[in-house]
Formats: C-alpha cells, structure tokens, sequence
C-alpha cells in the first residue's frame, strides 16, 4: 500500500513539474525541438574544426549537442533559459561522463560573453536569433563559425549551406 502511495505522489509531482515547464517555454517564447548529432558529424568534417575547438551551444535544450561536442574533443558550453532543461542537462553531461569538457549556464544569451568561442551552434526561434546577431558578430573572434539549424539571420547571407545547416563566418 504504501509504495503505491509513493508511486502515485511521484507521478503527480512529475505532471506538475511537465505542467510548469510547458508554462515556462509558452510564457518565455523557447519550446524545446531537439536537434540530431549525427548530420553534425559531416558538418565538423566539411569545416575541419579541430578537436581543441571553443564550442558554445545558444539555447542547448537538454544538452544533447553539448555532449556530442564534448565527446568530439570540443570544450564545449551551452546556454539555457529554461531551468528544467538546464538540470537535464547536467545530468546528461554527468551520465555521459563529459563534466571536464562540458557545461550549461542557465541564463539569457544576452547577457553572455561570447569573445572566448570559435564556434557557435544555435537552433533557436528566428526572433530570437535577430537579436543575438549582432553581438554574436561583434564578440566572436574573426575566423570564427556561427552554425545555425534550419533558421536563418535576416541580415546576413550565409557563406555556406549543409543540408538544413546555415555555415556564417566571423
């Protein structure tokens, strides 16, 4: 009786705590879509970005992307708005035993200093990215990439395309 108890009040906390991140991601505008590694591989390939690379994932979700950089060899970070997404994220980078190449901030992008970056990864709403433009440009060191996933900026042309890839050079 009393595990089935326990069972019921986990399953109720568990609704509660989906019922407030699907309240956060509609009042903050930042739903969550995964994206998928692996036409991430040939990309890296194709740009022949080395392994030692400064990699920061702009609205990282559940931080897969995180870790296949760190997995990659990348010293890789991710920002994350939404809390519940940034302690999946941890735990993610925990479980795939990458702590010491990877880590999540739970913060505004635009409060974050990107001038240590030489690449930078993003699959984030197009509103959003027309306000990171330009301090993504502006803070990145030349030569750096800006890779974004199926959006585009509206002031810049890419230098190259990939699949539903955009590739932006600093």
């Amino acid at each position: 009786m009393e595990i089935g108890l326990i069972a019921v009040f986990l399953c109720e906390g568990l609704l509660i705590l989906f019922g407030l991140y699907l309240i956060w991601s509609w009042f903050t505008k930042t739903p969550f879509y995964p994206s998928k590694t692996k036409p991430l591989n040939d990309l890296i390939k194709d740009l022949n970005i080395s392994a030692d690379t400064n990699f920061v994932d702009i609205g990282s979700g559940d931080g897969r992307i995180v870790v296949w950089a760190a997995k990659k060899g990348f010293n890789a970070e991710g920002i994350e708005f939404n809390p519940f997404l940034s302690l999946i994220s941890r735990a993610l980078i925990t479980l795939n035993r990458v702590s010491k190449k990877a880590r999540i901030f739970n913060k505004d992008f635009n409060t974050h200093d990107f001038s240590k970056y030489n690449v930078a990864y993003l699959y984030i709403f197009p509103e959003h990215m027309d306000k990171l433009e330009n301090k993504l440009f502006s803070e990145m060191p030349a030569g750096g990439v800006v890779i974004t996933n199926t959006f585009k900026f509206t002031n810049r042309q890419p230098s190259s395309t990939h699949n539903r890839y955009y590739i932006y050079k600093v």
